[in-house]
């Protein structure tokens, strides 16, 4: 696990509404000013990268694939940012997915489309139902704020909120390459040194890469079984991991 820096995202330059920061991570105010901006620059979802959007279509093919997500079955999205896939489940027929995000600014797209009572604002669990278990829990690109051991307990609170043999599934676009170990801290040293010297700047500290393994680490440490991993079809730049776990039935 590595952390990684980002200095602007769907073409919106994070010093253009913050002061970036190289050893605090983004947090929620961070992210309410990044959709203040996003929103202002994006008027519909036809003006943003097709690519992008190409990609989550492809993430709600891979997830409309699974045996454990029917167009009837109790599914909840962690952290759905923009909404990009719910809105393709929802007008698929995908009748009881329901929604998380932390506030409502990145929701503006996708609420026309959901039922305001399957949006839960706030953190993840205690913006649900304490007695609301679901067949299948996915987080789209949102795992990777998590540091190992952040990431671990997170799951296990996702594990306690299936029903016996849910399942959770992972989508990274945060997927670490297998370079050798060696080759991998010589390049983040040299990086480092350019950052304090002020010849290059990082940008803001935005999360962590992680390698299968790592992968396998947390969904391993946080008690789920069966786990299986792959690619979703490689026609984006983005190039995404999936890899998931069942609970015991």
């Amino acid at each position: 696990m590595r952390r990684f820096y980002e200095k602007e995202w769907h073409g919106i330059p994070f010093d253009a509404f913050c002061k970036m920061s190289a050893t605090d991570i983004a947090g929620a105010q961070f992210y309410d000013s990044f959709y203040d901006a996003f929103f202002k620059k994006y008027e519909s979802p036809d003006k943003i990268d097709p690519k992008w959007v190409e990609f989550k279509l492809q993430a709600a093919d891979l997830l409309k694939g699974h045996e454990k997500f029917g167009k009837e079955a109790d599914i909840l999205s962690i952290g759905c940012g923009l909404g990009t896939v719910e809105e393709a489940l929802i007008k698929d027929g995908y009748s009881n997915l329901e929604v998380t995000e932390v506030s409502e600014a990145p929701l503006k797209w996708l609420a026309p489309h959901i039922d305001p009572r399957k949006v839960h604002i706030g953190f993840f669990p205690d913006c649900i139902a304490a007695n609301k278990l679901y067949d299948l829990i996915y987080l789209s690109s949102a795992e990777y704020f998590f540091d190992r051991d952040q990431l671990v307990d997170f799951l296990k609170t996702v594990s306690k909120r299936l029903k016996p043999g849910g399942v959770c599934i992972l989508i990274s676009v945060s997927l670490e390459s297998d370079k050798p170990l060696k080759l991998v801290q010589v390049k983040s040293l040299v990086k480092f040194i350019l950052d304090k010297t002020g010849i290059r700047k990082r940008g803001q500290f935005f999360g962590y890469t992680r390698t299968r393994g790592d992968f396998y680490d947390v969904m391993s440490a946080a008690g789920f079984k069966q786990i299986k991993d792959g690619s979703i079809d490689k026609k984006t730049r983005w190039d995404a991991y999936w890899i998931e776990g069942k609970t015991q039935a």
